[in-house]
């Protein structure tokens, strides 16, 4: 797949060049610069020229800032603003989108700079306007790495705001205290830029101050249980869920980023890893209906040593197996699933996770563990600039 998109960018930004040679306006991006930076004309349209760049697909910085738009009048090269693209091959940050006109016109197209999406680039500032409609440019802006958004400075500016989590799961992520711990990591370094999102709240009493408690974890649940809608298998907290409850969970929160650690009661109950990778991808689908452009770090889940003796009656003979194939599955399953709008990541909960010492029963993580998974979470949200 990156492969694919490494080649498809360099075909693009082949594309771009011939556009630049054939004058239809200045800041052409493809080699990170711009070349002049007066948006074509010093009035009227602005030229079409100002796209930024659709972006190295070998990362490094995106072409050129978009091009500034006219000095007066004009629509501020409305193209300029769908530079934010650039960054979506394999990293680096993408074009600005364009200045915008300083006195009137569309202030550099109504999909500022920010298409770029979390795989690669930052996404761009959209666009700003002292006067005019501004806002138009801001719409689209920020569009990469989720976060922020740009936009004119007299209009509704870009899609900013807290950072919507939602971490799905059984009760490894309900009744633990990796989510508070995350929490407390994330205020810390990102104080107001996250807001942890679902229909569910649950507190296992961590000690963690101002804790946003909002999760979609379902203590007890089998993830393919859920999928097949089988809901009175087992008794789970609040409520075994089934499809219909998941995707109405995923409209009324609208998570940008998933954070889903799901599958222990499957293994435990000797599903194969085959059921379990298939209900991900059901449950991956009703997330990119609600928002096409998730992202759902996926973990490989955390060992078990489930015995007599941390649980009373319990056995799981083939955990210490079956965890490990389901673990390589996934990495397998994601390749497969992700996609440039909406990349499935791997996140390894499982190795240096010790299911004695990290665990309070064999399975659920104490104090330790919940660290542990809190600190490889945190890890995976700022690598991958989901959260800056």
């Amino acid at each position: 797949m990156r492969l694919h998109l490494v080649t498809r960018n360099r075909w693009l930004a082949v594309g771009l060049v011939a556009l630049c040679a054939a004058g239809l306006g200045a800041g052409c991006g493809g080699s990170g610069t711009d070349t002049s930076g007066t948006g074509g004309s010093t009035s009227g349209s602005g030229g079409q020229g100002a796209r930024g760049g659709s972006g190295p697909g070998t990362g490094g910085t995106a072409a050129g800032s978009g091009g500034s738009a006219p000095a007066t009048g004009g629509t501020g090269g409305s193209v300029s603003g769908s530079g934010g693209r650039a960054g979506a091959g394999t990293g680096g940050s993408t074009a600005t989108g364009g200045a915008g006109a300083a006195t009137g016109g569309t202030a550099g197209g109504a999909t500022g700079g920010g298409a770029g999406h979390p795989s690669g680039g930052h996404g761009g500032a959209g666009g700003a306007s002292t006067t005019g409609a501004g806002g138009a440019a801001g719409a689209g802006g920020g569009g990469g790495r989720i976060a922020t958004g740009g936009g004119g400075t007299n209009g509704t500016g870009g899609a900013s705001g807290p950072v919507r989590i939602m971490a799905i799961g059984d009760s490894v992520t309900r009744a633990t205290c990796w989510r508070d711990f995350l929490w407390q990591q994330l205020q810390q370094s990102y104080a107001g830029k996250v807001d942890f999102v679902g229909t569910l709240q649950a507190d296992y009493g961590c000690n963690v101050s101002g804790f946003d408690p909002d999760n979609q974890g379902y203590s007890s649940s089998l993830i393919t249980e859920v999928v097949a809608g089988v809901t009175n298998a087992r008794t789970c907290d609040p409520y075994c869920p089934n499809m219909t409850n998941l995707q109405t969970a995923f409209a009324t929160a609208k998570p940008q980023v998933v954070l889903m650690h799901w599958g222990t009661n499957d293994v435990w109950n000797g599903k194969s890893s085959s059921s379990i990778t298939s209900a991900y991808s059901t449950v991956i689908d009703a997330l990119r209906t609600a928002n096409p452009s998730v992202v759902v770090l996926l973990a490989q889940i955390i060992p078990m040593n489930v015995t007599g003796a941390t649980c009373s009656g319990c056995s799981c003979a083939s955990c210490s197996t079956a965890i490990p194939a389901l673990n390589a599955a996934i990495v397998t399953f994601a390749a497969g699933k992700t996609t440039a709008q909406s990349p499935v990541i791997v996140v390894d909960q499982y190795t240096g996770f010790d299911a004695t010492s990290d665990t309070r029963d064999g399975v659920h993580p104490n104090t330790a563990g919940s660290q542990k998974m809190a600190s490889k979470w945190y890890a995976a949200l700022t690598a991958n600039q989901l959260v800056r």
